[in-house]
């Protein structure tokens, strides 16, 4: 579960695709694997973040295919704030192995995070090659899709098998 500006946007490039750098989902993913993640600081100062293997993509090649192994799920939220919150709620309700942080959320917003919630739940699972082309929206109505381009509607994510 997460928040982001275009959720489709995250999901396809740094789940479906990416590394474990830009991806908590494929750190998590890599973790539970069994494989050993590596920190170094760059001269800049940041810090890389690779799986600790002779050549990392062949890690990454095999997290890749887990997760285009699965589906996703996924919801549009109304503002930044609502979908920030309401990750921690779901997270809260589903307690998902691979997010290991848990938040609290404003529990004001109760019935609404229900309603999201059930949603998500039964909105249609759809798998890493389905996704691409889909923007923010109704993936089965595309023609309903133009009318949340160009705002900042935000999302949360469900990975599910």
């Amino acid at each position: 579960m997460s928040d982001a500006k275009d959720v489709i946007k995250r999901i396809q490039t740094n789940h479906c695709s990416g590394n474990v750098e830009a991806s908590a989902f494929r750190r998590h993913v890599a973790e539970a694997s069994d494989y050993r993640i590596k920190s170094t600081r760059r001269i800049s100062g940041s810090t890389r973040v690779r799986i600790d293997l002779p050549d990392p993509r062949t890690g990454e090649m095999d997290i890749s295919d887990y997760v285009h192994s699965g589906v996703w799920r996924y919801v549009i939220c109304g503002s930044y704030d609502e979908a920030h919150d309401f990750q921690w709620f779901t997270i809260d309700q589903l307690k998902p192995l691979l997010n290991k942080n848990r938040k609290p959320w404003n529990r004001a917003n109760l019935q609404r995070y229900q309603a999201l919630l059930h949603k998500l739940t039964t909105s249609s699972s759809l798998n890493c090659d389905q996704l691409y082309g889909v923007k923010y929206g109704n993936p089965t109505r595309p023609e309903r899709n133009r009318h949340h381009l160009g705002k900042s509607y935000m999302g949360c994510e469900l990975k599910a098998s």
